[in-house]
């Protein structure tokens, strides 16, 4: 069962005690010189207890009574008649073959469905999830394990049915997505956000859970900490000094959790690593694409960097918006904005109008917020406030609002219209950034890597620069990374990490030791793998001692997440690094036993065995990756490898022309096709192959020597001189001695 925990506020006794052992072994050594002094030292302060919800409304009756309706108090609660809002009168219900049916029992709610091994099984509800515009149901399927059913309630007025979350998935025992998953795991996936003082309490060895929270919904103490020391002296200020997107965005973002125990005041990146604004979780100009919530876009925003903050917006307790319609962004966006803006002085005007919209009528949002429907029912915003940009549209296959309404008109003519009635066009921003980070071209490095250093940017979209200048090879890039590292943003310092093997060899261990005492968390972690490999270096025993401490923290935080296949491919990457492939294989085992289709240990495994000189054990481990499904195109790509070096070239071929067609976004597909391809004596299709690559990416080095060896290789000199020729216009002098060959050869 899940257990309450009972919070203890811990007393100085212990630590009193510890210091007088210490006091007195210090006597010892000194002989019989005096004792010292006592200290005046202050003792530590008193650690603060969770109260509970009832507690703080005793006094601050009106934020209680905001909160009790809210979704955070709705947000998980014990079944009864009163809140559990679906069909429980023997309600049926069918997806993918499987009869689900919803009942009672006394006084328990009851659902029988495919249990993990595809048999129909009785299961009661442990708890109602949400409460609008859906409700999901918790079932606990082992001792403290509770899972979120796919089928869902629809709450909205309109809706009132049952509905499935992922119709592709149902009745699929294997899919990803099937309720029995680890990705409708609640101790691992759901309960942090959805109850308060959360600690996960997983054990690796039996794979059970021993979850425990302080309270059972989003309570008060989820957003102002653990409240003990506030009701035995009220004068004392409560909490500490929390930046309030910070004290929201642990749940509102998408994240990876590094530690338990994260309370308002403390720092973000302490506990939480967000994730970067690059595909597939966002469109190329970082518009919301998959579940993201609403940090990653809220950060790439003017607003935010203008100063607004959540509560602009939103009442803090009932969580409800602060006021309706238009009236919402015209509270600053207006001839009279307050003073807190000054730069909205600069543009004072009536934004509510057909002068600014050029339409009849016309909602803010639906033109600067476009929504996406995520949970079958369940419409979000995207909170980057952007612009709407058609010529982003046409020219990076994002989409745009303008089209989201006049879907019967093209990208072209949603930009003519907007150049036409506009006051001006948008000017060059995140949005542009963020989609040329995602192009892959040649041309692309020098932007970014100016991008990345512009402190007008916002940290997260300068992450995304530097995130993408791994293929890139000019000292733009070098540049970029070295200054990244040093950046007062610790969002760019973490896309810095990224890539330091790009930096020189000194500079590199320089740049990793200061980020290993970086004063946050999620940053010294990050760079702690690219650490590993000087362990087995002979270095200082301080620089030892160093990245020791770093890989143990890191080891730390895979350990919170050790009922995640992630953690161990993880771990397995950094003991590969460490030189222990044998550690490293049973990473992959222990990360393949909880999800066995899961392709990232599929494809490191297999390559650990090609590494081992056991290339014929990688082959049904890849085999099994590029049959799963959806397809994965890096899967295919390592298994076209595999048939390669086996000498079956025509089965290698297929896999690589499949890895170019599942991901035809990813430079490296192209050009490994076309070697091979050239390989096989295929010279045509592989120049062919070569050239749309280019046409596609630029003129990236490895293309452009390939081009020019596979034209000098069938005689055709002139074309194998044009491209030496780009090599040396662009890459230097290095490329001088193949010019002056080809010019000696094609005369």
């Amino acid at each position: 069962m899940i257990r309450r925990r009972v919070a203890i506020r811990s007393t100085s006794a212990r630590r009193a005690a510890l210091a007088g052992i210490a006091a007195l072994a210090l006597g010892l050594l000194v002989g019989c010189e005096a004792p010292p002094e006592p200290s005046e030292e202050p003792p530590p302060a008193a650690e603060a207890a969770y109260v509970g919800a009832a507690t703080c409304g005793a006094c601050h009756a009106d934020a209680f009574q905001a909160w009790a309706s809210s979704h955070h108090a709705l947000a998980m609660q014990v079944p009864t008649d009163a809140n559990v809002l679906g069909d429980f009168d023997d309600a049926s219900f069918e997806a993918g073959g499987v009869s689900t049916r919803f009942a009672r029992d006394g006084e328990a709610f009851t659902v029988e469905t495919d249990g993990a091994d595809g048999a129909l099984r009785t299961f009661p509800i442990a708890f109602t999830f949400g409460a609008s515009p859906l409700q999901q149901y918790l079932v606990e399927t082992a001792p403290g394990r509770l899972q979120a059913l796919s089928i869902a309630w629809d709450a909205r007025p309109s809706g009132q049915r049952w509905f499935h979350l992922y119709p592709d998935a149902a009745g699929h025992l294997a899919d990803v997505l099937h309720w029995t998953q680890p990705s409708h795991n609640w101790n691992s996936m759901c309960a942090d956000c959805h109850s308060t003082g959360v600690r996960k309490q997983y054990d690796a060895a039996t794979g059970a859970f021993a979850t425990t929270y302080a309270e059972l919904n989003v309570a008060c103490e989820a957003c102002h900490g653990p409240g003990s020391l506030h009701v035995e002296a009220p004068a004392t200020p409560y909490g500490g000094a929390a930046a309030e997107i910070d004290t929201c965005a642990p749940c509102h973002s998408r994240r990876a959790q590094l530690a338990e125990g994260f309370q308002p005041g403390k720092p973000l990146l302490d506990f939480y690593l967000p994730a970067a604004v690059t595909p597939p979780l966002y469109h190329a100009d970082g518009q919301i694409l998959e579940e993201v919530y609403v940090y990653g876009s809220f950060l790439q925003s003017r607003m935010h960097q203008e100063g607004v903050t959540c509560a602009d917006c939103h009442d803090a307790h009932s969580a409800r918006l602060r006021f309706v319609g238009n009236a919402l962004c015209t509270q600053c966006h207006s001839e009279a904005p307050p003073p807190r803006f000054p730069t909205l002085a600069e543009r004072a005007k009536q934004y509510d109008d057909a002068a600014h919209h050029f339409h009849a009528a016309a909602e803010c949002v639906d033109c600067h917020m476009p929504s996406r429907t995520y949970m079958g029912v369940d419409e979000r915003r995207d909170h980057s406030f952007r612009v709407p940009r058609p010529d982003l549209s046409t020219a990076y296959a994002v989409p745009n609002a303008c089209n989201g309404c006049h879907q019967d008109r093209d990208a072209a003519w949603a930009d003519a219209a907007i150049r036409e009635q506009a006051e001006h066009h948008p000017k060059r921003g995140a949005a542009d950034v963020l989609a040329l980070a995602t192009s892959g071209h040649f041309a692309a490095e020098a932007v970014l890597a100016v991008a990345a250093g512009e402190a007008g940017l916002p940290g997260i979209v300068r992450r995304s620069a530097l995130l993408a200048l791994g293929i890139h090879e000019f000292g733009r890039s070098e540049d970029a990374i070295a200054a990244g590292v040093r950046d007062a943003d610790p969002l760019v310092r973490l896309g810095a990490i990224e890539h330091l093997e790009r930096l020189p060899e000194g500079p590199r261990f320089g740049a990793v030791k200061r980020l290993l005492q970086d004063p946050l968390k999620a940053v010294r972690v990050a760079a702690a793998p690219a650490a590993a490999t000087y362990l087995t270096q002979a270095i200082a025993p301080a620089e030892r001692a160093l990245i020791t401490t770093a890989l143990d923290e890191y080891r730390a935080t895979l350990a919170i997440n050790a009922e995640r296949a992630e953690a161990h491919t993880n771990l397995a990457s950094l003991e590969t690094a460490l030189n222990d492939p044998v550690a490293a294989a049973a990473a992959l085992d222990q990360a393949l036993a909880l999800a066995p289709n899961w392709i990232p240990a599929l494809i490191n495994l297999a390559d650990l065995h090609r590494a081992a000189g056991r290339d014929a054990e990688a082959g049904p481990l890849l085999a099994r990756a590029a049959a799963l499904q959806p397809p994965s195109g890096d899967a295919a790509y390592a298994y076209g490898l595999w048939f390669i070096r086996q000498g079956q070239a025509a089965r290698g071929l297929e896999q690589l022309q499949r890895a170019q067609d599942l991901d035809p976004q990813h430079l490296r597909n192209g050009y490994v096709l076309a070697l091979a391809l050239n390989a096989a004596g295929d010279s045509d299709k592989a120049i062919a192959t070569l050239e749309s690559t280019l046409r596609r990416f630029g003129g990236h080095r490895a293309l452009l020597v390939a081009l020019a060896t596979f034209h000098r290789e069938r005689g055709e000199l002139a074309a194998a001189l044009t491209y030496a020729e780009r090599l040396q216009d662009v890459f230097g002098a290095s490329y001088a001695g193949l010019v002056t060959e080809l010019e000696a050869a094609n005369r």
